[in-house]
């Protein structure tokens, strides 16, 4: 009840609700996609205008795939030990379970392929996952329930990466089809 109180409170409060506007211009004129998320977290607490959240979330997007971009044209993979990477990393993730709840399957897929390429070996079995549900034609609802092991995933987290035994079996049944999706994005480099 505390915290519903002081999300109230903030609500209100016009010197809070100024320095959050001028955070979030200042984040969108530097293009710093760590900042945009911080004021986006924030907004999406206090439950801002819809408008002014897809707002600034197009813009984490256009950042985000603006470096994915550049990094696929220099050969660069992600770095977590740099914000700015994990942050990018995020929008993406984010934007290719957006793809597949919204049943652009195909899509999804793409994204979590090119995100395998480029991720951090530990965090590879979190993008080959959905990879083989997109491909197999699962949906995000069913591979939410029956492979992600919610109750173990941090909630600092930006990524699904704790599976049940049924997802580890799932992905070492279906390793042809990983291995025929790994190919099609090795032949386009």
């Amino acid at each position: 009840m505390e915290r519903v109180m002081d999300i109230e409170k903030l609500k209100q409060d016009r010197e809070f609700l100024q320095n959050l506007e001028e955070q979030k211009r200042s984040a969108l004129r530097s293009k710093d996609i760590v900042k945009m998320y911080d004021v986006l977290d924030t907004m999406l607490a206090l439950d801002m205008e819809e408008e002014n959240i897809d707002l600034l979330y197009q813009n984490i997007l256009e950042t985000a795939f603006d470096t994915l971009t550049q990094m696929l044209t220099e050969g660069q993979k992600f770095d977590f030990h740099k914000e700015f990477d994990e942050y990018v990393a995020r929008a993406i993730y984010e934007h290719a379970l957006e793809r597949w709840d919204r049943g652009d399957r195909k899509g999804a897929k793409e994204l979590f392929l090119v995100l395998s390429f480029l991720v951090p070996q530990n965090y590879k079995e979190a993008m080959f996952l959905p990879l083989v549900a997109t491909a197999k034609g699962m949906d995000l609802d069913e591979f939410l329930n029956n492979f992600v092991a919610k109750e173990k995933i941090e909630e600092e987290s930006f990524f699904f990466d704790k599976f049940t035994d049924n997802a580890k079996k799932f992905l070492k049944e279906n390793e042809k089809t990983l291995d025929e999706e790994l190919k099609k994005a090795e032949k386009l480099a």
